[in-house]
C-alpha cells in the first residue's frame, strides 16, 4: 500500500508552506508503514524531494482533488495524508494502515473529538465514481462519501491539524514535550 502526502494546499492561514514546515518529517513517519511515499501537489505545481505526481487541471481548490490523483495514482488501496498533521506517528500508521488492507469497507477514517479527519484515511479505488460525480457536481466536501466508512476512534495529539499560527504554536509545544 502507497501513502500519497497532500502538499498542494496555498498555506494562506499559516503564512508558511507546510510542505516546507513538515513534509520531511510527515514522510520520515510514513516510510517505515508503505510501500511508497509520494507527495501529490497541485497542477503546475513543484517536485518534491520525493516522488511527486500532479493533480489534473481543474480551476477550484479542494483537497477532494488530490484525493481523487491518488487514488487514481495507487489504483489499489492506498493511504491519504494531508501535509498538515505534523504528529503523525509510524505507530498510528502501521495500524490503521493494517486494518484498512483487511478491511471490506471502501475507507477507513480516524475520528478524534466527533471531527473526520478524512485527509489521514485510507481510500480504496472503488471510490472514485463517487468522487467524480461529487467533482461533477462541485461538491468537494469529502466527508460526505465518508458515510460507509470504518471509524477508528482516536483520542491523542496525533491528529493535531496545523493550518493557523497558533496551531503552529500548539504543535511546537507538542514537539517540545515530546523530544524530553
Amino acid at each position: 500500500m502507497n501513502c500519497y502526502v497532500l502538499v498542494g494546499g496555498r498555506s494562506s492561514r499559516l503564512g508558511a508552506s507546510k510542505a516546507a514546515l513538515f513534509l520531511d518529517r510527515i514522510a520520515d513517519a510514513a516510510r517505515p508503514v508503505f510501500d511508497e511515499v509520494i507527495a501529490v501537489d497541485r497542477s503546475g505545481g513543484e517536485s518534491r524531494a520525493i516522488t511527486t505526481i500532479f493533480e489534473n487541471e481543474h480551476d477550484d481548490e479542494a483537497p477532494i482533488f488530490g484525493v481523487r490523483r491518488a487514488i487514481e495514482h495507487a489504483s489499489a488501496k492506498c493511504f491519504v495524508l494531508a501535509v498538515d498533521y505534523p504528529l503523525i506517528t509510524t505507530a498510528l500508521l502501521r495500524e490503521w494502515s493494517q486494518r484498512f488492507a483487511t478491511s471490506d469497507s471502501m475507507m477507513l477514517v480516524p475520528r478524534s473529538g466527533g471531527h473526520l479527519h478524512v485527509l489521514c484515511a485510507g481510500y480504496s479505488p472503488a471510490l472514485l465514481p463517487r468522487i467524480d460525480t461529487r467533482i461533477a457536481q462541485r461538491k468537494y466536501d469529502l466527508r460526505s462519501i465518508a458515510a460507509e466508512a470504518e471509524v477508528v476512534d482516536y483520542d491523542g495529539a496525533a491528529l493535531l491539524n496545523v493550518n493557523t499560527p497558533e496551531e503552529l504554536e500548539s504543535y511546537e509545544r507538542q514537539k517540545l514535550l515530546a523530544s524530553r
